[in-house]
């Protein structure tokens, strides 16, 4: 770390012409009769006591050049930026296509950027949604990167959109499993009293993350599910499928029947 201390602060390298350099012949020459050299630490320690150099230069010189890199790569961002509103604030419109209720505007730019890309499209949605693509070398790109964050999009919504219609089902469901499958938790701070376990101290039911392995063989043993070879994954079969199904049908739970609609491929 000395030689590194040293080079950090006077940007020269860790030799004995440069130490001699900055610190004259005379004390280089004390240090020798000592039987200092320069390949010893403590030839580099009495050096830097001398020059008067930090024990942190080096880690204060990395510190100081990896703000200037994150400074410089700040400005570099913001002349991009600065330089894509420009060339946006300008463009001109090609044409505008609906795909699956947005609207994709192709524009061209008054310019080609550094890269040699001069075109760009805009996807809206009523009421607030915009995203702009990044530039592109012809229409056709543009209109193609356009199609496919739409169809991202719309796919997104359409796993959440199911996500939401089921969990109106699976909500009272877990609900039950996890309460019928833990255990009572009490206060495990409360003072020294005789029983611990009084509805007083009672805090909640804990549940294992995962389903009872004892509920789960049992189904296994009635044929009614599968376990992978490793047990890590299981499979409801067929049996278990209309098991489960014709439980469902009993139960009076908001959204049953949209949720087993999905899965009528099941039967």
């Amino acid at each position: 770390m000395e030689k590194k201390n040293f080079e950090a602060f006077t940007n020269l390298r860790p030799l004995k012409t440069n130490a001699i350099q900055m610190c004259g012949q005379d004390f280089i020459d004390g240090l020798t009769e000592k039987g200092i050299y320069a390949k010893d630490a403590e030839f580099w320690r009495e050096v830097n006591k001398k020059l008067n150099v930090p024990d942190d230069a080096y880690e204060l010189k990395q510190a100081q050049e990896k703000t200037e890199r994150e400074l410089k790569q700040i400005e570099e961002k913001m002349k991009i930026q600065a330089e894509k509103e420009r060339l946006l604030a300008n463009k001109t419109e090609l044409y505008s296509k609906d795909r699956k209720g947005w609207e994709i505007t192709v524009f061209e730019l008054p310019e080609p950027d550094k890269y040699g890309d001069k075109f760009v499209a805009e996807c809206t949605k009523e009421p607030d949604l915009r995203e702009t693509t990044c530039f592109s070398r012809s229409p056709n790109e543009s209109y193609g990167r356009a199609c496919n964050f739409v169809d991202e999009m719309e796919k997104r919504q359409e796993q959440l959109n199911r996500f939401i219609e089921n969990y109106q089902v699976l909500k009272p469901l877990y609900l039950m499993l996890i309460y019928l499958s833990g255990w009572d938790e009490y206060n495990p701070y409360v003072g020294n009293t005789k029983n611990k376990r009084s509805p007083e101290n009672f805090i909640g039911v804990t549940f294992w993350n995962g389903f009872n392995f004892e509920i789960l063989e049992q189904l296994e043993s009635e044929e009614l599910l599968e376990f992978s070879t490793t047990r890590k994954t299981l499979t409801i079969n067929k049996k278990g499928i209309k098991e489960a199904r014709d439980i469902l049908k009993r139960i009076n739970l908001e959204g049953v029947e949209a949720l087993l609609d999905q899965g009528k491929h099941h039967e």
